[in-house]
């Protein structure tokens, strides 16, 4: 794990162990070891023009310098927090520091749990020095950015174990070790207690599975705690009102009897990374003490192929008492955020944002750089498009227009899985519209990540898990 620090003095004072880090003004993609004539070393690296830095690139930079150091093998690395000063940046030193302690830790992480040689998976990357005169403001934003980065990789920790592990009772074992040592409580509810809810969409899911569904629910009551009956919904109490994440938890989708191709199953362990996402942002919240009171609720399953699997024609009971026709086994992630969604009323939310990878069509729409969202509440979209730029989970909207309501109609039941008429366009809207139905009477968005699963070369992370979007729901938690 690596170890970053902040220190007073300057960079040139650090000890000779540290190789000092030099922006330049050449193009980004210039680095060069330097031994200089005193015989210590130097790390020089291009910024490129100070007129076009932005968040956007200002995360990439810092991401850069740390894979670059890493390829260098360079063990201790030491940085001026002066040369990280950008006049064209709308953000304070508070944000700065943070936004650098934040992509330091992320840049480092590597998932090496099965590689069986350690000593050559590890970064040689061991240490960074911030060398800058930091006041009280900015030393707590240091602090927090290592925070939250340290839950964004324990997000990417479970969403990269093997789904032979991270079963989905072992995913509520990993919310329990998640929010140890913070007041938030961790409650698992078994599948006999979903059955006896009624929660029919989330068990049908996971019924061709031996590893036996769950509902995870975590609390973390930071505010006074509120009254739940919901005629106290007044504005007296409003604030006490919790805002709810829930995350979708399939640890594994082979897709049920609608099975995936091969190329489209290898990597579904991460499709538990909503779910994963969720644990991490209420434990990070938890673990800052925000004043706020927190549930986030995580439906897991295993969407298995057996002779008691969910079959394509089955009727389905949802908690909300809709009943839902399965037009396809491989739109499940759906059924079990319905049934999430309509327990989470329970809480009496003053908000709610539900997190999935849910389509591949979002991929389609978007490529591979953001995350969609879906809501009707224009006030809350733009919310979430700023705290994405802020953070760097960027997201984009599509939209929840009526019109779309028509595909979803079933024949059978008062709704389909997937557009009734098996139209190839607009499945990421279809799955938003879908979930609209569900959704409590209170301001919520649905967040599809399916883009933002898996890492791609130019985020300048592992591959695997990114993490996302841990930042931004711990925004819209520490902000909303």
């Amino acid at each position: 794990m690596i170890k970053i620090t902040t220190t007073k003095k300057a960079d040139d004072e650090v000890p000779d162990r540290y190789v000092r880090l030099i922006l330049t003004k050449n193009k980004p993609s210039y680095h060069c070891l330097v031994e200089t004539a005193d015989g210590k070393l130097e790390f020089h690296i291009g910024k490129g023009k100070e007129k076009v830095m932005t968040a956007r690139r200002f995360i990439t930079l810092i991401r850069s310098i740390i894979q670059l150091a890493k390829q260098q093998e360079i063990k201790s690395l030491a940085m001026s927090l002066t040369d990280f000063s950008f006049k064209h940046l709308p953000y304070d030193q508070v944000w700065i520091i943070s936004t650098i302690a934040e992509n330091i830790s992320l840049a480092a992480y590597d998932f090496t749990r099965y590689k069986t040689d350690q000593s050559r998976q590890t970064t040689s990357l061991n240490e960074v020095l911030i060398c800058g005169d930091l006041n009280a403001r900015a030393r707590a934003g240091f602090k927090r950015g290592l925070t939250v980065a340290e839950y964004v990789n324990l997000a990417r920790n479970i969403a990269n174990t093997s789904a032979s592990e991270m079963t989905p009772g072992a995913l509520g074992q990993a919310a329990i070790k998640a929010t140890r040592g913070t007041n938030a409580k961790v409650t698992i509810l078994g599948e006999a207690t979903i059955k006896k809810l009624k929660m029919g969409a989330l068990y049908a899911v996971g019924q061709g599975s031996r590893n036996e569904t769950k509902l995870i629910i975590i609390e973390y009551y930071g505010a006074s705690r509120p009254v739940a009956k919901k005629s106290n919904r007044t504005k007296a109490n409003s604030r006490q009102r919790p805002l709810v994440l829930v995350g979708k938890g399939i640890t594994y989708d082979s897709g049920g009897l609608n099975v995936k191709p091969p190329r489209g199953m290898y990597d579904m362990h991460l499709d538990m990374s909503g779910g994963s996402s969720v644990i991490a942002a209420v434990a990070c919240a938890a673990k800052l003490k925000l004043k706020k009171n927190i549930i986030g609720l995580v439906p897991a399953a295993e969407n298995a192929v057996s002779d008691k699997a969910m079959r394509a024609g089955d009727i389905l009971t949802s908690l909300s008492g809709k009943t839902i026709e399965v037009l396809h086994t491989d739109a499940e992630g759906r059924l079990v955020l319905a049934d999430a969604l309509t327990y989470a009323d329970k809480f009496n939310p003053r908000a709610i944002l539900d997190v999935a990878t849910l389509t591949g069509a979002s991929l389609v729409a978007l490529g591979q750089h953001a995350s969609a969202i879906m809501t009707t509440n224009e006030k809350l979209r733009k919310q979430l498009e700023t705290w994405g730029e802020e953070s760097g989970d960027y997201v984009w909207p599509l939209p929840l227009w009526d019109e779309y309501k028509e595909y979803m109609k079933s024949t059978r039941a008062d709704l389909a899985n997937i557009a009734s008429n098996f139209s190839k366009f607009g499945g990421t809207i279809s799955g938003g519209i879908f979930l609209s139905h569900f959704a409590p009477n209170c301001p919520w968005a649905h967040i599809d990540i399916a883009p933002r699963m898996d890492a791609i070369s130019s985020d300048k992370l592992a591959k695997g898990s990114t993490g996302e979007p841990v930042r931004l729901l711990v925004k819209f938690l520490a902000e909303y």
